[in-house]
């Protein structure tokens, strides 16, 4: 009888990480692919109305800027939806599941020190950790030539921070391409909307580059 009961959990468990894994691959391909695209395809709406002197050009412009937008706003919320819920892995699993597949992927080792209490912050919330830290070792594994990245998500005093240290080649002007820039202008919106702040720079070592993310909380929100 425990054999069958084992047998059954072991299913469960099976088909809740193939579930996880499902929406972990639909939130990359939205994050990685789609959102950049819309992003890129945005600013040239924003060109192109700004330049423009036909009037009809300027409409339609406009009409795409509205069109675009809307679409952002979707991708954003499904990519809310997509976050682990109360019944699967926590944020802090999550991430880990994350550092395990980019060291797989790519041979890059990850470090990490995360506090348990990110899994009690808003789905926003979670949402923008999870996302500039995927967006970040996402970057390290293709352009830094890094051997090992660290990873902090610390709730100090009323705010969160996150940084993701890498030992690679370091952010140079070769680096500033218009997807990287896109890239970073989304991390910053990302900010923007908790009412924080996000910057990449080079190590003070000269080797590497660090991605803070820090925003505020409502410190008795993480006390549940």
């Amino acid at each position: 009888m425990d054999a069958i009961k084992n047998g059954i959990r072991d299913e469960k468990s099976i088909h809740q990480n193939d579930k996880e894994k499902q929406k972990f691959d639909i939130a990359s391909v939205i994050h990685d692919e789609i959102c950049p695209i819309l992003t890129f395809l945005l600013h040239d709406m924003y060109w192109i109305e700004k330049i423009s002197e036909c009037n009809t050009v300027k409409m339609r412009a406009n009409q795409c800027v509205d069109q675009l937008t809307h679409a952002m706003n979707r991708c954003r919320t499904v990519l809310l939806d997509l976050l682990p819920n109360e019944e699967g892995p926590g944020l802090s699993e999550s991430l880990d599941v994350m550092f395990k597949k980019i060291n797989l992927v790519s041979g890059i080792a990850v470090s990490s020190e995360i506090d348990s209490r990110i899994n009690q912050l808003g789905a926003e919330q979670q949402s923008v950790i999870y996302r500039t830290v995927q967006e970040a070792l996402s970057n390290v594994s293709k352009h830094s030539h890094a051997k090992h990245v660290h990873v902090t998500a610390k709730i100090i005093l009323d705010e969160v921070q996150v940084r993701v240290v890498d030992d690679g080649i370091g952010l140079g002007c070769g680096d500033l391409s218009p997807a990287f820039c896109i890239g970073v202008k989304m991390q910053n919106q990302r900010a923007e909307d908790l009412a924080g702040h996000f910057s990449i720079q080079n190590n003070s070592n000269g080797e590497g580059t660090k991605i803070l993310l820090s925003f505020p909380i409502e410190s008795h929100l993480i006390y549940l």
